[in-house]
């Protein structure tokens, strides 16, 4: 489904990336058909979940996932049969072994239950604010390292926003603005300044959302520099957008 030796191609770039270490490709899944589909049960599916936490109040508005328990997972095979298949194929040992040779990170664990991640749906007016992911699964204790995020999105036109945005450890300049077309994927490391988010509201017109697949990746320990106590997201809210340009290092297949 994706191109092995893209990997190796584009790993120095990955690593020298600023703000962190990212690549931004575009037709990632060779086999477009197979993601069109999955794009169009995502559209009929109706087994969301949200979260109405008190903590993501005004963080994560309009946003819905799924799974959103492991009975949801059943919901995601029975009723979206090819999203479940690409689902487990960005967990196969083929994706894992792509982003070890991209990422220089070896050892890479997937995670089946998606806790966090899976397909993620924002509605019109909604937001994701800036922030830093977790950084240890909360049911195995493995330590975050790696998204990796895959767009659904045909025919996104810029005026509906939703851009993902890479900040700088400082929080004071808007890096990098990523528009989540069809089968792009960015693919990114995780620590506590990994800032990113998109936190101006969604204009797509009404009954259209930003759809994304969001996969996170494991190892059992991680450079102790990069270790922090455990804690959930960590929300930010800049001041002002700073500088901000469109990711020019996007590679394709």
């Amino acid at each position: 489904m994706i191109n092995p030796q893209l990997a190796k191609n584009i790993r120095f770039g990955y690593s020298i990336a600023y703000p962190f270490p990212h690549a931004v490709i575009d037709n990632f899944i060779v086999d477009e058909s197979k993601l069109r589909q999955t794009a169009s049960e995502m559209e009929r599916y109706e087994y969301w979940g949200s979260d109405t936490s008190s903590y993501s109040e005004g963080n994560q508005v309009n946003k819905f996932f799924t799974p959103w328990c492991n009975d949801n997972i059943q919901d995601i095979k029975l009723h979206s049969p090819s999203t479940f298949e690409i689902l487990n194929f960005l967990n196969s040992d083929a994706t894992l072994g792509f982003l070890e040779d991209l990422t220089g990170i070896e050892g890479l664990i997937p995670d089946p239950t998606f806790v966090g991640g899976g397909v993620h749906k924002i509605m019109r007016g909604g937001k994701l604010s800036v922030h830093a992911d977790y950084n240890i699964h909360p049911n195995t204790g493995l330590h975050r390292r790696i998204n990796l995020l895959l767009y659904l999105n045909e025919n996104w036109e810029e005026s509906y926003g939703g851009n993902l945005e890479l900040w700088d450890k400082d929080l004071k300049n808007c890096v990098k603005s990523i528009p989540p077309i069809f089968n792009r994927a960015v693919i990114f490391n995780i620590t506590d300044d990994a800032f990113h988010g998109h936190p101006e509201p969604l204009a797509c017109p009404p009954g259209e959302s930003r759809i994304s697949l969001a996969l996170y990746y494991f190892t059992e320990d991680r450079p102790d520099a990069e270790k922090s106590n455990q804690h959930f997201a960590l929300w930010k809210h800049p001041q002002s957008k700073g500088t901000e340009s469109p990711d020019k290092n996007v590679f394709e297949v």
